[in-house]
């Protein structure tokens, strides 16, 4: 039988990461050998954990190469966890194909979109393949309503792919995204 892809995406601080752990303890509870991974890039807190902002951690494997997963399956593997998918190359897209049509469930949490409001080519793939996608909102860092589905970059520069926390970028809802970019507000004025 098929594995399912499930793919969690949203903003920063939306719970991303949260709710894959939560799907992480539902196997862990149901003692499935699982494997969790997550981007060599991603140094924030640790190189050999998973954490969300809120605290909550597992251990995981840091890969560059999507293939590299492989080298780290067999076949007792029930599910594949990965954490921040768009800071992988697209070549993820082929590798969560063949895991979940080797029967392996899948679970990617990725940021859908960059602070300059492009996709992320590698998660709009896994999007595309998805069998459930979970769109996470956040609370705005300026109007504290929990209608944030964007990404504001407040410091660090113009690349898109810049591994970063609350010292570069807040959750913002479209308007004051758009205040923001026209100047009509300032980023200091973000709850954070």
């Amino acid at each position: 039988m098929a594995g399912k892809l499930t793919v969690i995406t949203g903003p920063m601080y939306s719970g991303k990461t949260t709710e894959l752990l939560s799907f992480v303890e539902i196997y862990t509870l149901g003692r499935k050998n699982i494997k969790m991974f997550k981007p060599i890039i991603d140094t924030r807190y640790s190189m050999e954990k998973i954490k969300a902002h809120s605290g909550i951690e597992v251990d995981a494997i840091a890969i560059n190469d999507p293939n590299s997963i492989f080298d780290h399956i067999d076949d007792s593997t029930k599910a594949v966890f990965i954490d921040e998918s768009q800071f992988f190359n697209e070549n993820l897209f082929f590798v969560v194909k063949e895991l979940i049509d080797k029967g392996i469930d899948v679970f990617c949490a990725g940021l859908d979109l960059s602070f300059k409001q492009n996709p992320f080519p590698t998660t709009m793939k896994l999007l595309a393949l998805a069998d459930s996608v979970i769109k996470k909102k956040a609370v705005c860092s300026i109007c504290g309503e929990h209608n944030a589905t964007l990404t504001f970059k407040t410091s660090g520069g113009e690349s898109e792919i810049d591994v970063g926390g609350k010292e570069k970028y807040i959750a913002v809802c479209r308007d004051c995204f758009n205040k923001l970019l026209r100047g009509e507000i300032d980023a200091s004025s973000a709850i954070i």
